[in-house]
């Protein structure tokens, strides 16, 4: 009896002082920050070199224009004629990480501008033959109608040439810029190389080639409403996009993940995917 009680006292002491040592050796959990949607930012510098801050101002009473803004959207009216105006000078708009903005140009072209995007445009477009703008990043345009004008978007790579309602994406450093056409025309100038799109149509540029194909206008728009669409995407393409919009930084644990393509609806409070 006594060598039974002896041993179980060992063993019961044993597995005290075990589940002791692996208590004190718990690793704490990290505290998570609160991930939030992005919002209504942006940062507007004048060819002056006088900054803004769309987000916290109400109007902007420029030289050259009348900037009406509401915290969304900024409304420009040129007020200069063609006899008054000299050099063509640009504005810049540069819309943040986990930003967005609405803003009107002054020949009445509605842009919207996601997230990390840069947007350079004249102060006035009084004398120009082109309408001309500068983007870096994600922007839908519905531009305004004047045939002896063209409107052109200039990227890193290429030039899109349009008259009708379009989504860019032409962020600096993605393998890929695509332009999306919803109404109207668009001429993509790639090398002195012009291709034509039809509504329903996308552009995909890498590697200084230019590739055609049928899409669903509305995967590549949803963005403007506050909702992100994804269709047969990898994980990577769709994580960067989210870290925009989110702002956060994103990592892999095993890269081949990257790879898998998947579809998606995301929107602030829900993220829904299928088809692995």
């Amino acid at each position: 009896v006594y060598q039974v009680a002896a041993s179980v006292v060992v063993i019961l002491g044993g597995a005290i002082a075990f589940l002791l040592k692996e208590e004190a050796t718990v690793v704490p959990v990290a505290k998570v920050e609160e991930i939030t949607p992005g919002r209504s930012i942006a940062k507007l510098t004048v060819a002056s070199g006088d900054v803004y801050h769309l987000d916290s101002l109400n109007q902007v009473d420029l030289v050259t224009s009348l900037a009406e803004n509401n915290g969304k959207e900024v409304v420009f009216t040129d007020r200069q004629l063609e006899e008054s105006v000299g050099e063509i000078r640009y504005n810049k708009v540069e819309i943040p990480r986990g930003g967005e903005y609405q803003i009107v140009l002054g020949d009445g072209t509605r842009v919207y501008l996601n997230a990390q995007t840069e947007l350079r445009f004249p102060e006035s477009f009084a004398n120009s033959e082109q309408r001309l703008v500068y983007l870096s990043g994600e922007a839908y345009f519905e531009v305004a109608k004047n045939p002896s004008k063209p409107f052109i978007v200039q990227c890193k790579d290429y030039a899109v040439k349009v008259l009708g309602t379009f989504n860019v994406n032409s962020y600096e450093g993605d393998e890929t810029s695509k332009t999306t056409l919803a109404t109207g025309k668009v001429e993509i100038d790639m090398d002195g190389k012009q291709t034509i799109l039809k509504p329903g149509q996308q552009a995909i540029i890498k590697d200084g080639e230019v590739n055609v194909r049928e899409v669903d206008v509305e995967v590549y728009t949803t963005w403007m409403y506050e909702n992100f669409r994804f269709k047969s995407e990898s994980i990577q393409e769709i994580m960067t996009k989210l870290s925009r919009w989110y702002t956060i930084d994103v990592f892999y644990m095993n890269e081949a993940v990257i790879i898998l393509p998947v579809t998606c609806l995301v929107m602030p409070r829900l993220l829904m995917c299928w088809n692995y």
